[in-house]
């Protein structure tokens, strides 16, 4: 019942995040701890257990797996956009000294 759209966006937010806070983390060397940094580390553990988390739900009901992946598809979709934002914002904030 796992969908390739699901399968996808998990991806996608997985590589997205853990790139973002990969990246954050070796910042705080350079310009000091960002509290931005670990809310991005926090975003990154969300599409790590939506998608072990979706492979125990494989015994439950199609509706039940239907509805999961629906809502944490959404959810994924939208820690990418957060993730990019706090991004951007972080960068304009520690590197580009804008804020």
């Amino acid at each position: 019942m796992k969908t390739k759209v699901f399968s996808a966006i998990t991806s996608i937010a997985i590589a997205f995040t853990l790139a973002a806070a990969t990246i954050g983390i070796i910042g705080i060397s350079i310009s000091g701890l960002y509290p931005g940094v670990i809310i991005l580390c926090l975003v990154a553990l969300i599409p790590i257990v939506s998608k072990f988390y979706a492979k125990k739900i494989s015994s439950k009901s199609n509706h039940f797996q239907r509805n999961y992946y629906t809502t944490f598809t959404i959810i994924n979709l939208l820690s990418i956009l957060v993730v990019l934002w706090m991004t951007f914002v972080i960068v304009h904030d520690r590197i580009l000294h804008d804020c």
